[in-house]
């Protein structure tokens, strides 16, 4: 069950409100699918890499501080406010960010980062936001399907098929209630 954020706020000695929640980010992959998966990401997407990459927060605004500034993923906040990261254990972004290769390169020409804005560019080959060991063109690796598939992970998977599955007559079969 997701936690409701009003209770993350820390009961320790530090008085300062909570201005932005971290959470981290796990990047799923390909999961041995050749094409789109019929029942959607949350069910058709369930390898992922063992470890986070990234993170992604949630800001209050009225935290922010007047300069706007902010490095990745975080701004600065007002004198006051602090910063709290998430238990995976209590929260986790599923980031389903390597799909079939279908999906892949159809966002491959369109995708833009703070640090890539051309990947068709041999600029900043070694930035994270590069997809490791593509190169410059939207050319499938041969191990595309089973690509960085470290730890199979079901949680988000299971979760949503509770919340929004239909089971079929003869109950061994489903499908999600966005499914037509």
């Amino acid at each position: 069950m997701l936690p409701n954020l009003k209770n993350v706020q820390d009961s320790s000695l530090d008085k300062r409100q909570i201005g932005e929640i971290t959470i981290s980010c796990y990047e799923f992959e390909p999961s041995n699918k050749k094409s789109h998966p019929i029942m959607g990401v949350t069910q058709g997407y369930n390898c992922r890499r063992k470890v986070e990459n990234r993170h992604k927060s949630i800001v209050l605004l009225d935290a922010i501080d007047h300069s706007l500034r902010n490095v990745i993923h975080h701004f600065i906040l007002k004198q006051g406010y602090k910063i709290k990261k998430v238990n995976v254990r209590d929260m986790v972004l599923n980031h389903y960010k390597f799909q079939a290769w279908s999906e892949f390169k159809a966002k491959f020409r369109r995708r833009v980062s703070t640090y890539v804005v051309d990947w068709t560019k041999e600029l900043n080959p070694r930035s994270n936001d590069r997809t490791p060991g593509l190169g410059f063109s939207a050319i499938e690796p041969k191990d595309w399907p089973s690509k960085f598939c470290e730890v199979y992970d079901n949680g988000l998977k299971d979760l949503t098929r509770r919340w929004f599955g239909l089971k079929s007559p003869n109950r061994i079969h489903y499908r999600m209630v966005w499914q037509r």
